[in-house]
């Protein structure tokens, strides 16, 4: 019978009859033991109060309360972690450490003798591990047996051939020593005298007086007898101290001597040290018979010296002989005499690369400068001028100076002038004298510097503190020159300096050539200074061939950071030895650096908010602040006039955008994207600064001025961009009662001093154009700086006084992502216009010129083919005519290629104004920068509680808006007036802005209703005054009227401008990527122009396995005319001036960054492609197609065939078909 059924049970019921079956018991609350004292919410009610006290009669909406709250409970906690630390370092003090182990010992197997013994010791003290230490501490050892010394009859038989010799009644002791006694007892006569032995000398001729050395029992160098060493004597087995009868010391158990030996062996310090260096002076010292005395193997050489020198004196005395100096020195001070040279001079210190010259070639001549006393007494203070003797003597002994003076020496000010004052360039415009030192100053003194503000500002300087001579100081830049038939000391730059190379290639004008800023590293700089290494020695050959033309050039290159071993190891650089080095001292003033807790990726912000901090707590003194662009600037600039009084003679910022980057349209990041709130969306521009103690630390600077709560700011800009008048505004006084605040790129890293600046904010990046010398793209990049870029910037605030460096990234950053050094230009940059200027200069081999740091071979190989599809060099790269005249034109060869083309056409006047337009760069406006964003735009929306300020805020937003709208149809309009010749040409579009602003009269105010960048159309119009004149004397019959009157065009002149310009850049072709087959980018059709898939001639990436698909295309720039076209509108082949890359960013889920964008110069047929290749390796002629047509001979009897072949484009890695054509042959 099955079992009966039993239901299971319930386990909430049965617990419920449970509970009732026993007696109830009281409810735990879970929290009765967590006390929350009141004193905590005191302390949260007295903060609140505190907070709110700062800001009365204001309003705080929901979103900053919940702010405020969790400001609070972190302070609270901060608080509370503080009370916790201390309780815990009171305990510790309480707690013993003496027998803790040392954290640097884990690791170790076994303890030395000494450290047991220590520890031992100490732990018995204590009353720990007594058994265990007892065995180590309390050994019983037995007692040696003492020996006696044995009497004359033992020491007769130990050697037959040494004799004693006994003079005089006082006993003699010995000179040798060994551990801490002698290796076996003295022997002693009858009368108790120790016998000395003497060894037999060779027959040597003595060049110095009789040295009375005595060695007892054993050989020369060595303090053992014979029986010591094999054991055969057997009173000598063992020895444990002197005998009673010898009175010296006397240990009777060697426990210490052994004891010592032990710890000896196990510790390698102390004594060991100090008998090694004993050991090296012994092995120094020689006898009279020429023999070295070698040294004791245990180390025991300090211990024989000291008793040989006693057993000397002790012996000297007993035959009454009274040196007249220490016979034991003798050696040695007679070797350091021979050995002994004057030191070198102390201007060439570390690193010492070599000797100044013998012989001296100052100049006879000397000028004298007359300055004030003020200008005087400054020039005093700098370092340099203290080390003018220095200085001046190695610029006189050696060809080649480099002069290293950190920032603040005044090496760029100084130099020039201590070279004028001691005679060079004091000859200049006067007759020529017979004296041969004067002929070496006569000509200038040639400073460089890398960019045009620095060369400009100081020779400005410069003149001011010659006083009396002002005019002979000068500088010439780009489009200004101010140099006469006086100037002694000329500023220029690098380029002009290159320039002068060109047409001069021994520099004749200049007895003395000065590169500053060297360690910068520009492309100019580096070829100066190969060039000049060579132009120094064939100055050289010349003065001694003709010195009555000729005289000798020197060359001084000055640098603060500079890679010294680029120079002094570049054996190709300087072939006759590296060139000696002065060292300055750094500069002048202390200037701390503050590096910042965090570093944030949205430094622009970071900046906006320490700068505003920095202003309301540090006292007097101006500020510079390095940004990467000139974005970043105005956009700072504008929040700072926004947050702060400001002075009515400050420019206001016209544009601005978000964080800086390349221009591209591409740079939109998401406005929702807000790293510093980790996630959180807050669009809040009030912020509670200046509460946390942590975030105002730094700028205590324990200082007793002032700080004046109600100052005003006075900022200025700095940037390339930026005209002249505008950029010398930074070295004016500001006005009275305001705070000067600098926002600079790295423009004013070095050269320029900027009075006043005590403050720098440095955040750490700069925008740099990065070049693939495999793919030529062209990238902006914003990376992290130099240490030594760095190091510079920090010495802006130490030039006039101590100064503080805020940086805005951690010292963990500053040491594990910054480099030490900037990566030379030449690495980064394209360089056929170095290959040029070389092949030039009838170099053969480019890769053979003397590089500082050569550039990469792919892209010196890219260089060369360039300029053999310009003609400019044949195919054996020997230079050609037309490579001659390239070289005669201040621009890239493609746009000399594109002036020798325009002669025969008629169209110089068009292709000059063409080329000015095409070389500086960014002469447009883009659009990005017209149409202003707000860099933090306010989210919440408007409420009950928000404050009057907010709402103004807003409504200042909403008139922004509309202006910023009115603008941008502007922009529109003005963009379709260039258009109106051509729409899909965008060089003709930069012809027709340079048209219509080339009036320099209504300039200014075309600039501004076209959007034309008003500097930069000036630098145009200069540059095409130069290049008018160079025309002028290259082309005959030409006139500036003829060069300078531009005229409409019609269609065929327009076409043949076009060509023209293709000519130049004929390799930088693309075809659209249908035409060859091969389906979208993406794998969808484009919807847009700038979507539309482009491949290039010239591989534009780089080859690999992994290449994907979409990164071998490219894509027309936003900024092009071609980008308003159709999809089905988009030309086949396309003439681009550059490549550029974006950063890959992603705006509303889609992915628009990291495409390779090409920037459009004009359109062309498949038939004017096949023209421009003509005669170039990319042009590639197939087999015959069909019949072949034979044709009747010519005039000089010649066959000739007619057929059809196949022609193709050929690149690297890519061919395009191009059909057939008919040849003749």
């Amino acid at each position: 019978m099955p079992p009966k059924h039993v239901h299971r049970v319930r386990k909430q019921k049965a617990r419920a009859r449970q509970a009732l079956s026993q007696p109830a018991q009281p409810t735990t609350d879970s929290n009765a033991l967590e006390i929350i004292p009141s004193i905590q919410e005191a302390r949260r009610a007295e903060v609140r109060a505190e907070l709110k006290s700062q800001r009365p009669g204001t309003k705080i909406s929901g979103k900053k309360a919940k702010r405020l709250e969790h400001y609070i409970d972190t302070k609270l906690k901060k608080e509370e972690n503080q009370e916790l630390i201390k309780k815990l370092a009171a305990g510790q003090k309480e707690v013993d450490r003496s027998l803790y182990r040392s954290a640097k010992d884990l690791g170790r197997r076994k303890d030395t003798k000494r450290e047991a013994l220590r520890r031992a010791l100490e732990e018995e003290k204590e009353g720990i591990n007594l058994e265990s230490n007892r065995a180590l501490l309390y050994q019983k050892r037995e007692e040696p047996k003492v020996e006696h010394v044995a009497d004359e009859e033992e020491e007769s038989e130990s050697d037959d051939e040494v004799t004693t010799k006994q003079t005089g009644s006082e006993s003699v002791r010995p000179a040798g020593l060994f551990g801490t006694g002698l290796k076996r007892p003295l022997e002693l006569d009858d009368t108790g005298r120790p016998q000395i032995k003497k060894r037999k000398r060779r027959k040597v001729k003595h060049t110095k007086p009789v040295d009375f050395n005595v060695v007892l029992d054993g050989s020369e160098g060595s303090d053992l007898g014979d029986e010591g060493v094999n054991g055969d004597n057997e009173d000598s087995d063992e020895w444990n101290g002197f005998s009673d009868e010898d009175k010296g010391p006397q240990n009777t158990t060697g426990i210490g001597a052994e004891n010592e030996r032990e710890e000896d062996e196990s510790e390698p310090s102390g004594s060991d040290v100090e008998s090694k260096s004993d050991e090296e002076s012994d092995d120094s010292t020689e006898d009279e018979d020429g023999s070295s005395t070698s040294s004791p193997p245990d180390g025991s050489a300090s211990r024989t010296s000291l008793f040989k020198e006693w057993a000397e004196q002790q012996r000297n005395k007993a035959l009454g002989y009274t040196p007249s100096r220490n016979d034991t020195d003798l050696p040695a001070a007679t070797s350091a005499s021979k050995s002994y040279q004057p030191k070198p001079y102390d201007a060439v210190s570390a690193p010492a690369v070599g000797p100044l010259s013998t012989s001296l070639e100052a100049a006879t001549a000397s000028a004298s400068v007359k300055r004030s006393d003020d200008i005087q007494e400054a020039r005093l203070k700098l370092p340099v001028v203290q080390e003018e003797q220095q200085i001046m003597e190695a610029i006189h002994s050696s060809r080649i100076t480099i002069v290293c003076g950190a920032t603040g020496s005044g090496k760029t000010t100084q130099v020039p002038q201590m070279m004028f004052e001691s005679g060079y360039g004091s000859k200049i415009g006067e007759a020529s004298s017979t004296s041969v030192a004067d002929k070496r100053t006569k000509g200038m003194i040639g400073v460089t510097q890398p960019r045009r503000v620095a060369a400009t500002s100081v020779a400005d300087r410069v003149a001011t503190e010659m006083g009396d001579m002002k005019n002979r100081v000068g500088h010439q830049v780009r489009f200004d020159s101010a140099v006469g038939p006086s100037t002694a000391i000329k500023f220029m730059t690098d380029g002009i300096l290159l320039r002068e190379v060109a047409s001069d290639f021994t520099l004749s004008r200049y007895s003395a050539i000065v590169i500053d800023e060297a360690h910068e590293r520009s492309v100019n700089t580096d070829i100066l200074i190969g060039l000049l290494s060579r132009i120094v020695d064939l100055r050289d050959d010349l003065t001694k061939e003709n010195p009555d033309k000729f005289y000798p050039l020197k060359l001084v290159v000055m640098s603060a950071t500079m890679r010294v071993e680029d120079f002094t190891r570049n054996n190709v650089l300087f072939k006759n030895g590296p060139p000696p080095i002065v060292q300055a001292e750094g500069r002048q003033y202390p200037v701390v650096n503050h590096f910042a807790r965090q570093t944030r990726r949205d430094y622009l912000e970071e900046m906006f908010s320490k700068v505003s901090r920095g202003h309301r707590k540090l006292p007097k003194g101006g500020m510079l602040v390095f940004l990467t662009g000139q974005a970043e600037i105005l956009t700072l600039m504008k929040r700072l006039q926004q947050a702060f009084s400001t002075t009515a003679s400050q420019p206001s910022a016209k544009f601005h955008r978000g964080r800086s980057g390349p221009v591209e349209a591409e740079d939109v990041v998401d406005e929702d994207e807000n790293p510093r709130l980790n996630g959180e969306e807050d669009s809040d521009e009030d912020e509670i600064h200046g509460l946390d103690d942590d975030e105002d630390k730094e700028f205590e600077i324990e200082e007793n001025q002032q700080i004046e709560e109600q100052q005003k700011v006075h900022i200025l800009p700095l940037y390339s961009q930026l005209p002249t008048s505008q950029q010398s505004k930074v070295f004016d006084p500001p006005p009275d009662g305001s705070r000067l605040i600098v926002l600079a790129t790295n423009v004013a890293e070095t050269s320029l001093t900027i009075p006043g600046i005590r403050y720098v904010f440095d955040c750490g990046r700069a925008k740099e154009k990065q070049y693939d010398t495999q793919t030529g793209v062209q990238t902006f990049e914003v990376n992290w700086i130099s240490k030594a870029s760095a190091s510079q910037r920090a010495g802006r605030a130490g030039r006039t006084g101590p100064g503080h460096c805020y940086r805005l990234y951690s010292s963990a950053v500053f040491e594990r992502d910054f480099a030490e050094y900037t990566v030379p230009e030449i690495l980064r940059s394209p360089v056929e216009n170095v290959a040029l200027m070389v092949k030039g200069v009838d170099f053969p081999n480019v890769a053979s010129f003397p590089f500082p740091t050569p550039p990469d071979r792919h892209a010196l190989a890219r260089a060369e083919q360039l300029l053999k599809y310009l003609s400019a060099i044949s195919r054996d790269g020997k230079i050609t005519d037309i490579g001659r005249a390239l070289t005669n034109y201040p621009v890239n060869p493609r746009y000399g290629r594109m002036l020798l083309l325009a002669a025969p056409h008629g169209l110089l006047a068009h292709t000059i104004a063409l080329v000015s337009a095409l070389a500086i760069p960014e002469l447009l406006i883009p659009e990005n920068q017209v149409s202003p964003r707000r860099l933090n735009s306010t989210s919440d929306e408007a409420s009950a509680s928000d404050s009057d300020d907010a709402r103004s805020n807003r409504r200042e937003d909403s008139a922004t808006s509309t202006a910023a709208a009115e603008k941008l149809k502007a922009y529109k309009a003005a963009q379709g007036t260039l258009s109106r010749w051509d729409a899909r040409c965008d060089a003709l579009k930069l012809l027709t802005a340079f048209v219509l602003c080339s009036d320099p009269s209504t300039l200014s105010a075309r600039c501004e209703e076209l959007f034309v960048r008003d500097k930069g159309m000036r630098e145009a119009l200069e540059l095409r005054t130069q290049l008018v004149r160079i025309v002028q004397g290259q082309v005959p019959g030409t006139t500036t009227e003829k060069l300078t009157k531009l005229s409409v065009l019609k269609d065929e002149q327009r076409a043949k401008l076009k060509y023209i310009l293709a000519a130049g850049f004929a390799d930088q072709v693309a075809i659209r990527k249908d035409l060859l087959g091969e389906v979208g980018g993406e794998g969808r059709a484009p919807r847009r122009a700038i979507e539309v898939p482009y491949r290039t001639l010239v591989r534009s990436y780089e080859a690999g396995a992994r290449t994907e698909e979409t990164e071998r295309d490219v894509f027309v720039h936003p900024g092009s005319v071609l980008s308003r076209c159709g999809v089905k509108d988009m030309p086949q082949f396309v003439v681009y001036g550059q490549l550029s890359r974006a950063a890959r960013k992603v705006v509303g889920g889609e992915d628009t960054g990291g495409r390779t964008r090409m920037h459009p110069l004009t359109t062309v047929s498949g038939k004017q492609l096949l023209a421009l290749m003509e005669g170039t390796e990319l042009l590639e002629t197939g087999k015959p197609i069909g019949k072949v047509e034979v044709l009747p001979r010519g005039e000089d009897g010649k066959e000739r065939r007619e057929c059809w072949v196949g022609v193709s484009l050929k690149g690297d890695g890519s061919r395009w078909e191009m059909g057939s054509r008919k040849e003749r042959q």
